[in-house]
């Protein structure tokens, strides 16, 4: 089994590097601390990211838990990254990845390749659960960066989404993340109706907008 494999990835293109940024395992970090976070987002390269976990409450309300953690920096998005279609990592060069195997974030290390694709080691989920003892430190380093809440940060990102989707503004995204967003999006619509309306209105402005000039 290689974890490195730069002729196959070569031959690909780095299809799953053009897709998104690879993700940081928390065994990447000797210890994690305000001031390891600090540290690792003043290089630019990294973003503060969410992964949705949808769960039923005691009264039956349906909510969105967001899971924090931390993700190779996708090319045109902050360092607040909370939910947007994904795009080419800002890493990926036309020879391969900036990090070498020792560098690499453990999400890209844990993609082991083969001819036609590649295929996580480790089960990606194991890996994030890991990030649910420093909830409260990325929620503070949002805070500190934005200003803003990670509930506030998330209605307005989950809106620029839809809005970009009704408006197919896929510029640099992947199909493939095109086709993932696609499929989340009706219960992506169920937890926001709000921020669903606003980015339509959005959109149904613009269109009014062009028809009179």
């Amino acid at each position: 089994m290689e974890y490195e494999n730069k002729e196959l990835c070569s031959k690909c293109g780095g299809r799953c590097c053009k897709k998104s940024g690879c993700d940081y395992f928390v065994s990447d970090f000797k210890s994690i601390d305000k001031n390891t976070i600090l540290k690792i987002l003043e290089t630019g390269n990294v973003s503060i990211v969410s992964a949705f976990k949808f769960e039923i409450l005691t009264n039956g309300k349906e909510v969105v838990v967001p899971i924090l953690y931390l993700r190779a920096r996708n090319e045109g998005r902050g360092i607040i990254d909370l939910f947007s279609m994904k795009k080419r990592c800002s890493m990926l060069t036309s020879t391969g990845c900036s990090y070498n195997l020792e560098q690499r974030p453990g999400g890209g290390v844990n993609l082991i390749p083969n001819e036609k694709d590649c295929k996580p080691l480790n089960n990606p989920l194991d890996e994030l659960k890991k990030w649910y003892p420093y909830q409260n430190l990325l929620a503070k380093m949002v805070k500190r960066y934005t200003g803003k809440t990670v509930d506030m940060v998330l209605k307005s990102d989950v809106e620029e989404v839809f809005y970009e989707v009704l408006s197919e503004k896929f510029d640099g995204v992947d199909k493939l993340e095109i086709a993932d967003i696609s499929r989340c999006l009706p219960d992506l619509v169920k937890y926001y109706p709000e921020e669903y309306i606003k980015a339509k209105n959005r959109k149904n402005n613009e269109i009014k907008l062009i028809r009179n000039k």
